[in-house]
């Protein structure tokens, strides 16, 4: 009895003894993300970008049409550059939707270096698009399919809600 007392009497301690740490208490209430000034210039990292956008339509396994593909930019001249070289027959809808894919996570990438950027959802793309201008093109060896650019302040003309079952149908 005398043994399952001390035990008792050191147990209290041990939890009392641990209950006196001091212990963080953060003074906001839920916590803010911390945002860069708005002034403050963006800074992209294109290379990122790229790796990002390669290896998201890479992991869908449905553009093996794509041959290849490059994500550049400059953030001097506020412009990112999408180049994709395709094989042949290709319907539109799918080059339509590919296209859609890499903007969507060309936008993820940004969001992810940047919190100012807003990301996409089945409305719009978010406000990269409003800071940057996007050139975009897409060819078949010579032969050129799309080139567009879209000047900053410009909509995407993608649908922002497009699947692949609207696509298949």
């Amino acid at each position: 009895m005398k043994k399952i007392c001390i035990l008792g009497i050191l147990c209290l301690a041990i939890l009392s003894a641990a209950g006196c740490k001091k212990k963080y208490v953060s003074p906001l209430e839920t916590p803010n993300v911390t945002l860069a000034p708005e002034d403050k210039p963006y800074e992209f990292d294109f290379d990122q970008m790229n790796n990002d956008v390669i290896d998201s339509l890479q992991d869908e396994e449905i553009f093996g049409f794509v041959k290849e593909l490059d994500v550049s930019g400059n953030n001097e001249s506020k412009e990112i550059v999408l180049n994709v070289d395709i094989v042949e027959n290709v319907s539109r809808d799918a080059i339509e939707y590919m296209l859609t894919e890499a903007t969507r996570v060309i936008v993820d990438a940004a969001v992810t270096q940047d919190f100012r950027i807003t990301s996409y959802t089945s409305e719009g793309f978010g406000n990269l698009f409003e800071k940057y201008a996007y050139k975009y093109k897409v060819t078949c060896g010579n032969e050129v399919l799309v080139d567009q650019v879209i000047e900053i302040g410009d909509s995407v003309p993608f649908d922002p809600s497009l699947t692949l079952e609207n696509v298949t149908g």
